[in-house]
Order: C-alpha cells, then sequence, then structure tokens
C-alpha cells in the first residue's frame, strides 16, 4: 500500500453536564451535540511531512503518535477539515480534531478506530473530552484512567451564547487553586453527577439540565461568567429547564426540550431575543447527538486529493 485515503468524523460538545472531581480525581460528563469536527487524510507511504492547516498542531501531534506507534518514519500526506468547531470556546474542538484525524488515519491504514485507542492517543496530548465514545460518557480526563458510557444521548435543544475570549484547555488544568476549587464543590458535584446519572438513565431532560445547572454554577468561582444569572431566569421564563456551561471555556447554554418550539419561526425569535438581551458575541442552536466517531476508507477514485 502507497496510498490510502481516511475520512472520518467526531461530535463537539456543548461544554460538560458535569465537571468536577470524585475522591479528588477530576472527571466530566460530556454533552455532544450536532456539529462536528471531519476530516480527510490523503496517507502517503513515501513522504515524511505532513500538509495540513497551521494552527491544527494538536492534530500534527497525534499523527506523529500514530507514525511511532506504527513504525512508519516515511508516513506522511495531506489533511483537509470538511467541519471544524468554533476553538477555545469548551466545545471540545481540539479533542474532535485529534479523533477525527486519528481515526482517519487509522482506517486508512487498515485499523479499527476504537474508542478506547482513540482515547488514548487524546489522552497524550492534553485533558480530553471523551466524545469518541457512543452515547453519553464519563471520562477521568486528567489522570487518564477510567471511562465509562452512561447511557443514550437525552434529546434536547441547546441555546448557545458566547461572550468572546478563549480558554486554552491544557492552561486551565494547569492552574493554581484548581484542586482546592474542586475540593471546595465536590458534595455538589456529586449530587449534580448522581442527578446526570438518573436524568441518563431515565431520559429525563429536567434531572439532567438541573444538573448542569448545579455544575455550571460551581463552575464560576474558578470560571466566572457575569450573564450566568439574568441568563438562567430568562431560559426559566421561556420553557428550558436549566443551563450547561463549558467548564474550561466561554460558552454558556441554555437547555430546552427538543420540541418546545413547533417552527423554525419560533426558534428564530427565541435566538433574536437573546442576542437583543444578553449581547453575545456568538449565539448557535445545537441539538444533542450521540457521542461516538463515523469513519470511512475512501476509493482512491473517490476525489482523494
Amino acid at each position: 500500500m502507497d496510498f490510502a485515503v481516511g475520512l472520518a468524523r467526531c461530535p463537539g460538545t456543548c461544554g460538560e453536564w458535569v465537571q468536577g472531581t470524585r475522591d479528588g480525581v477530576p472527571f466530566l460528563i460530556d454533552c455532544p451535540i450536532d456539529r462536528f469536527s471531519e476530516a480527510k487524510v490523503a496517507l502517503n507511504m513515501h513522504s515524511t511531512g505532513w500538509v495540513l492547516p497551521l494552527r491544527k498542531t494538536k492534530a500534527l501531534q497525534v499523527l506523529d503518535l500514530l507514525k511511532e506507534d506504527f513504525g512508519l518514519p516515511k508516513l506522511g500526506g495531506k489533511v483537509e477539515f470538511l467541519q471544524q468547531l468554533p476553538e477555545g470556546k469548551g466545545m471540545a474542538s481540539s479533542t474532535a480534531d485529534i479523533i477525527a484525524v486519528a481515526s482517519a488515519t487509522l482506517i486508512a491504514l487498515g485499523e479499527a478506530p476504537s474508542p478506547e485507542r482513540l482515547a488514548h492517543l487524546a489522552l497524550q496530548i492534553e485533558p480530553s473530552d471523551s466524545v469518541m465514545f457512543p452515547g453519553i460518557s464519563e471520562i477521568e480526563h486528567v489522570q487518564r484512567h477510567h471511562h465509562r458510557v452512561l447511557g443514550s444521548s437525552v434529546p434536547s435543544l441547546f441555546l448557545a451564547l458566547d461572550w468572546g475570549g478563549t480558554i486554552d484547555t491544557r492552561v486551565f488544568n494547569a492552574r493554581p487553586g484548581l484542586a482546592e476549587h474542586y475540593r471546595h464543590y465536590e458534595a455538589e458535584i456529586k449530587r449534580a453527577y448522581e442527578l446526570a446519572c438518573e436524568g441518563i438513565d431515565q431520559s429525563d431532560l429536567e434531572k439532567l439540565a438541573e444538573a448542569g445547572t448545579i455544575s455550571a454554577r460551581c463552575n464560576l468561582e474558578i470560571n466566572p461568567k457575569s450573564s450566568f444569572e439574568p441568563f438562567l431566569n430568562w431560559v426559566h421564563q421561556n420553557g428550558g429547564l436549566g443551563v450547561v456551561t463549558a467548564h474550561s471555556g466561554t460558552l454558556l447554554a441554555g437547555v430546552f426540550p427538543h420540541d418546545a418550539f413547533a417552527d423554525q419561526a419560533s426558534l428564530k425569535n427565541l435566538g433574536l431575543e437573546a442576542q437583543q438581551r444578553f449581547t453575545p458575541a456568538y449565539l448557535d442552536l445545537f441539538r444533542s447527538c450521540s457521542g461516538g466517531i463515523v469513519a470511512t476508507k475512501l476509493k482512491l477514485t473517490e476525489n482523494a486529493g
């Protein structure tokens, strides 16, 4: 095999339903959404370098890890991103990029991109989300020795707002005072975790949104969001059930039943009202989706590039 092409996509997240520590060990429960990083990787077994966007440094890191794992010093090629996520907002953009590129590369090489293998690769690069696993899952995202699929995704609608700025995941997880912050809120996070597990098990969005709100409020001490309380009140006034936040990002989202609005006009009006009232730099509507990757090996005749 001299040339091969793989295509893969991985969902992003609307922050995390819950994030904190359990017995001092950091963990999170992901909130996967219908926004994706999608990568096409065209391999060349006679090349020594990669052609890919300059800012995608973490994607390059996982390619180098795979070269080392397979003992292929001359492996190279071209990486194209067909879909991308906003960066630095807490939408798992780095994890999704790493997983999409790794999955596309593995399947092009004839290897199965198992979630466990992908998580191992991602966690060698940075604290990572668990979007490579199906459904909704939890992961010990810093100390890298536990994950668990909690159940199927619960149908939901998110109105996500962001007021600008970015937060680097690695910098956030290395900041002074983070461990003390987590210790202080561990009892509240335990309560949120139990509610989230019940909500997922029972497909009860109200419990899941309550869990998200508890965890998001705890996060304000270490990652303030000045519009939190006014936005939460507004969400409740408009039929929402609570909020979910990017604990190491800038995103804050209202959680609504997936069928809360009868038509697109109602959804558009909700977004316009939020834009006028809260003046975010970024606003979008997401729907929940299952975690997990989709990967395909392409024929070279399929416009491989």
